[in-house]
């Protein structure tokens, strides 16, 4: 079922530019649990973490192998940025992951990952291009609202360690700046919303079992399944009322209207607000 195009590609001046942060974590060797100091939460963001260098590399060679549908020059600009972001974003979180695999939690590190390759090779084989798109638009969806949440939510960035804060704000900020590019290539090429509809549902289903399964595993690496008052305030914090997970179930369900597009929320105020916290990147264009 393929609906009609929309019109609206990205907010108004809204530039997506590749910036090489270099960031430094060396702090967060200090502290065991640094969202918060919760456990499930700091291990449930790591394990999202360590999916991002592979799956951004899957989510660049979606869009780079089906941009040239695209004529419009400000348009294949905005792919461009979106491929270089996205490589930024995988140099910067591999650095991160690094420092989760050192120690207890490497032989967890290494089966997270081997699963995630295991999961985007069978996908890079079976899937048509136009699908792997459509998976990385739903995936994108789901970057670009928890993007949000962070971004609109200055307690929960305050509770993260200064030592990986800024990598998650970066993160955010482009995040947000090219939310709509995978989104707006997926309806030049197709449109079909049934076809994207499962793609996200499987995608959605996919990250919720891996992140669950893996973050539990580090859970019981540092047996905080027998102190069942840290589980359940960790649980509480990510589920509950605000929660840092619950708190975006309305801005997944959007995706499911079929007038949907990523620049309906257009929360492009919050980009310039918060870059201003950060750090000077060490430069631009870098990709």
């Amino acid at each position: 079922m393929k609906l009609p195009l929309t019109k609206k590609q990205k907010a108004p001046a809204v530039p997506i530019v590749p910036r090489r942060m270099g960031f430094d974590f060396s702090g967060v060797k200090n502290t065991d649990y640094w969202f918060d100091n919760d456990p499930v939460l700091t291990h449930l963001l790591n394990i999202l973490s360590l999916t991002f260098p592979d799956g951004e590399r899957f989510f660049v060679d979606s869009v780079r192998a089906l941009r040239d549908q695209v004529t419009d020059k400000e348009r294949q600009k905005d792919i461009s940025g979106f491929i270089g972001q996205e490589a930024m974003h995988s140099l910067e979180h591999q650095a991160f992951n690094d420092l989760i695999a050192e120690g207890k939690y490497d032989d967890i590190v290494a089966h997270a990952l081997a699963v995630t390759n295991k999961l985007l090779a069978g996908a890079r084989k079976h899937l048509s291009k136009r699908r792997q798109l459509a998976a990385t638009a739903g995936l994108e969806h789901f970057t670009a609202i928890l993007a949000d949440a962070i971004l609109r939510r200055p307690d929960l960035i305050n509770k993260m360690d200064p030592a990986v804060r800024d990598l998650w704000v970066w993160h955010a900020i482009e995040e947000t700046e090219h939310k709509a590019v995978a989104y707006d290539l997926y309806q030049d090429v197709s449109g079909d919303y049934l076809e994207r509809q499962r793609a996200f549902l499987f995608s959605t289903a996919y990250l919720i079992s891996f992140s669950s399964y893996f973050t539990w595993q580090m859970l019981k690496r540092d047996n905080v399944h027998k102190k069942p008052l840290t589980l359940a305030r960790g649980l509480w914090k990510g589920f509950g009322y605000r929660g840092v997970i619950s708190g975006i179930i309305p801005a997944w369900l959007s995706y499911l209207k079929p007038g949907f597009h990523p620049w309906d929320d257009d929360n492009s105020a919050l980009i310039e607000e918060w870059r201003k916290s950060l750090p000077e990147p060490k430069a631009k264009n870098a990709a």
